[in-house]
């Protein structure tokens, strides 16, 4: 019987590894078939968060294992690709300067203009 036992536990690795490398394969196929504009709104999602993250100085975090466990059930769970945006350049440069006026409007009625100074 332990003969047995030590080849079960030999195997039950060798199970685990070729089940990964099945799900990586489907994951893979179901990414190929992606359209276009999904995948550019990833790409655009994906740089703006690098240029943050390379402004600000900041260092990426460690995963746990049990964060990024967490993290594919939730992405597995809610479907969040169709919630991103594909903004034009001119549309952000028109919110930027709308913004930007409204900035500047405030400090000049004086509502939070004393508090800057």
């Amino acid at each position: 019987m332990p003969h047995l036992s030590s080849r079960i536990h030999s195997v039950i690795p060798l199970a685990c590894t070729l089940f990964t490398l099945l799900l990586d394969v489907l994951r893979f196929l179901g990414l190929c078939l992606r359209s276009s504009p999904a995948l550019a709104a990833e790409n655009l999602f994906l740089r703006k968060q690098l240029a943050l993250y390379q402004e600000h100085h900041v260092t990426p975090r460690r995963v746990t294992h049990t964060r990024r466990v967490a993290l594919m059930w939730l992405s597995w769970w809610c479907e969040w690709r169709p919630v991103l945006a594909v903004v034009q350049p001119e549309t952000f440069m028109r919110w930027r300067c709308q913004g930007f006026r409204l900035f500047w409007h405030g400090t000049r009625s004086g509502s939070f203009g004393d508090a800057v100074r």
